[in-house]
């Protein structure tokens, strides 16, 4: 009873630490929530309290907000969330902490369950007993790919604010962990198939990396499920998975949720792309060069595009040094940390070469290339949230490099031996070091230099408008200032009853001029022609309000946020 209580105890241990990373100071670092997550808590509060959203849709399916249409997913997760402990940011952000936790436990039994499976998956269910050698070997790897997840800079930024993919990959490590153990026993396969379906509600690229991954699946283990035996278990739990999604059906082909995907396209005339690529194929007709022609074709500019995009989110450099917006990853710091590029690299190629884990390898590779198809058609490339379904396959094979290099070290003479642990021992200390700048970058320095592009500043505006409100008869907030509405809806918690009576939210994010509520008047600011009688007071950018007699908010790096006055000089 005891040894089987304390082999639990690292699991543990690794379990705090991702619990420590995802919860300590959550509600002030970053330092603001942005203005989706702000959006994401009051929908949450606004159904909490009316079961409608900020523009009267009962219970929807698609959050409106500013017009991006997002997933509803996360925003009924936050409802429970905002209920217990009220509208703040650590509330808004509660549920993607968690969320982030369950990920690291679910790749523990993920890699568990992967690196069990024998090359011929039949010997598993008439062999139970694996070696004592290679339970330990699966066990080091299961604990040491969940570490690296615990502790993984991409991961640990997304589960400390309120995105809704970091909910979606979670969901997408359970549900395989479940179709996996489904091979052997059937009952699991119904509730991975729920747990698929639950994912199309939770962020817009997993409507097309779920179905991909369910492709892959069946394809890999399709000699073990499309058996007479397993027809029944197969049958049911695809109409678990049917009506599981059938609710979405209804907004996936929306001509307003759409919107959202022609945002986001790289096809969109808003590019440029095809405005370019019809001037160059004119110029190419009119020399004769069919080989320009060719090129210039717009098919091939398009697959070009979709294919260069693709490629993008393979770069060393994206993934281990800068990063993409500075909202993605803490200040000089990259997605993944730079020491693990060669055991990530070393992995990879053990586990292609190796014969054992057939069906693991062609899983995890097919994996990690389906994870930036969703991604490759969109703008604002390579982007760490649209590809966070990237996760934790990275993990898994750095994990899987580390453990087969210290086997290897453990086979050489005894002279090659010590150099191998040397080495070991110096990329040891690196790693030590590489994780303990980025708690730094992350924890201390992030706030101070990253915080313009958090929408610092929203609080204490509020804060101080809301004090002297009894003072003016209207205060004049600036759409310059963007999505301001929704921050004073935020922190003001405004009483979704009375807003939702007042009309709600009359325009979203293209057309945000009409919103209003209480005192509170949001539209663009035109200074030269406004009203100054001592019953307005404005609130606006820097660059829009002139200075003097000016109440300054600042950016905690010392430049100017927000301006507030009520006087024209």
């Amino acid at each position: 009873m005891r040894n089987s209580w304390l082999r639990f105890v690292p699991l543990f241990c690794i379990i705090l630490i991702a619990g420590f990373l995802r919860l300590y100071q959550l509600g002030v670092t970053p330092p603001s929530p942005d203005w989706d997550e702000a959006a994401l808590g009051y929908n949450a509060y606004s159904i909490l309290k009316t079961g409608k959203d900020e523009y009267g849709n009962l219970f929807p399916l698609s959050i409106r907000s500013f017009d991006d249409y997002k997933p509803p997913l996360y925003t009924y997760l936050t409802v429970p969330s905002v209920g217990i402990f009220g509208l703040n940011t650590w509330s808004t952000r509660l549920p993607s902490a968690l969320m982030g936790i369950l990920a690291v436990i679910g790749t523990y039994f993920l890699v568990m369950e992967l690196f069990s499976l024998s090359k011929n998956i039949e010997q598993r269910t008439k062999n139970q007993e694996l070696s004592r050698n290679k339970e330990l070997r699966t066990k080091n790897l299961s604990l040491l790919s969940a570490l690296l997840l615990a502790i993984s800079p991409w991961h640990i930024q997304f589960s400390r604010i309120a995105f809704e993919a970091n909910t979606g990959i979670t969901l997408n490590i359970w549900a395989v962990v479940f179709f996996l153990k489904g091979l052997s026993k059937k009952k699991y396969l119904s509730i991975s198939a729920f747990l698929f379906g639950i994912g199309m509600y939770a962020y817009h690229s997993q409507r097309v990396f779920i179905p991909l991954l369910c492709l892959l699946l069946f394809f890999i283990y399709r000699k073990v499920l499309f058996t007479k035996e397993n027809r029944r278990s197969i049958m049911i739990a695809f109409v678990i998975g049917l009506l599981t999604i059938a609710p979405l059906f209804t907004v996936l082909f929306n001509k307003t949720a759409m919107l959202r995907l022609r945002g986001t396209s790289s096809f969109t005339d808003q590019t440029g792309l095809l405005a370019r690529n019809i001037s160059k194929l004119e110029q190419d007709q009119a020399s004769g060069d069919k080989v320009g022609e060719l090129l210039d074709n717009r098919r091939f500019v398009f697959a070009k595009t979709i294919f260069s995009g693709y490629l993008s989110h393979f770069s060393l450099k994206w993934l281990f040094l800068t990063g993409d917006n500075p909202r993605h990853h803490a200040p000089d710091m990259g997605l993944l940390y730079p020491w693990e590029l060669p055991f990530l690299l070393f992995g990879i190629l053990m586990l292609l070469r190796s014969k054992t884990h057939d069906r693991t390898t062609i899983l995890l590779v097919g994996w990690m290339l389906v994870a930036p198809i969703a991604a490759a058609p969109t703008t604002g490339l390579p982007h760490a949230i649209r590809t966070l379904v990237f996760l934790p396959t990275f993990q898994i094979f750095t994990a899987f490099g580390i453990i087969e290099l210290i086997q290897q070290v453990k086979q050489m003479s005894k002279n090659t031996r010590l150099i191998g642990y040397s080495s070991l021992f110096f990329i040891s200390l690196f790693a030590i070091f590489n994780f303990a700048y980025y708690l730094v970058q992350y924890f201390v320095v992030m706030n101070r230099e990253y915080s313009e592009y958090w929408q610092y500043g929203y609080k204490e505006a509020v804060a101080y408008t809301e004090s002297v409100k009894n003072s003016y008869e209207k205060i004049v907030v600036s759409t310059g200032l963007e999505q301001s509405y929704m921050f004073y809806l935020f922190y003001t918690q405004y009483d979704p009853i009375k807003y939702l009576s007042g009309g709600g939210t009359k325009s979203g994010g293209f057309a945000e001029n009409r919103n209003s509520f209480g005192k509170y008047v949001f539209r663009p600011l035109d200074w030269k022609n406004e009203t100054f009688d001592d019953k307005t007071l404005y609130v606006g950018s820097p660059s829009e309000m002139p200075h003097g007699n000016n109440m300054h908010i600042k950016f905690l790096n010392g430049v100017p946020s927000i301006e507030i006055k009520d006087r024209k000089d």
